[in-house]
């Protein structure tokens, strides 16, 4: 049994999600749809999925492996298999179960205060993050509109859809907590152009970086902790674990 994580871009690494299940003693197969690797033709033998962030968007379709990989996160969602999508993979995830997504009129690039709503502050998968605290974004599409029986979990001031569930299993979240503080400085200064076309200062989200990145790693790392122990359990012989912390 493996955790399957779908990597769409290599400036989107997993850093500190594929370091915390590691370090859980968890398998992890990378497919890396940018590079061309194919998707997988089933599920079996697979007790979580991950689909990680990219530059592509949803609503336009522009990549061969959206829809493939679409219909894999339906069908892991439907068979009970647990799903996380980061980023893009939160978005597919989204259009996958029947919402939508689009473009926003404004990018959010950079520091922002993401606020749980009182489903996520009692959501276990986020025990132990702030109510209200800085979490680094880099996104010029959102979830639009949530699918049928959603539960919005975070907000931002500028994006209403920060994290969702849907079900027991299957999670979104828009921004990104498994970015380790390096990458998110190598993204700034190699996008210099993209943060001051979303009205960004590059000088102060650098310095805003170097403010929070020690304690949204640790936070991320508990993130991914609670992630790997109670939503994608290695072992599956307690099929009520998820159900039973969740309530």
């Amino acid at each position: 049994m493996a955790i399957v994580i779908f990597e769409h871009s290599a400036d989107c690494p997993a850093d500190l999600l594929i370091d915390t299940f590691r370090s859980l003693g968890q398998k992890l197969r990378v497919v890396k749809l940018h590079a061309g690797q194919p998707l997988p033709a089933d599920l079996d033998d697979t007790h979580g999925v991950v689909s990680l962030g990219g530059p592509q968007t949803v609503h336009e379709m522009n990549a061969s492996w959206m829809q493939g990989e679409m219909g894999l996160l339906r069908d892991a969602h439907g068979a009970g298999i647990p799903v996380l999508g980061l980023c893009l993979g939160a978005q597919l995830l989204a259009a996958a179960l029947g919402g939508e997504t689009g473009r926003m009129s404004a990018a959010e690039v950079g520091w922002k205060d993401m606020h749980l709503t009182p489903q996520g502050r009692e959501d276990a998968i986020f025990a132990g993050q702030p109510w209200t605290g800085p979490q680094f974004c880099w996104h010029s599409d959102h979830v639009s509109k949530l699918p049928e029986g959603a539960t919005l979990l975070a907000s931002s001031a500028g994006c209403k859809v920060q994290a969702f569930s849907v079900g027991l299993r299957s999670y979104g979240v828009q921004y990104h907590p498994e970015w380790s503080g390096a990458t998110v400085k190598r993204e700034l200064e190699q996008g210099a152009a993209q943060v001051k076309a979303a009205g960004e200062s590059l000088e102060t989200q650098l310095a805003a970086t170097a403010r929070h990145a020690a304690a949204s790693e640790r936070l991320a790392r508990r993130f991914f902790e609670a992630c790997s122990l109670l939503l994608m359990p290695a072992d599956r012989l307690n099929k009520g674990i998820v159900k039973d912390l969740h309530h």
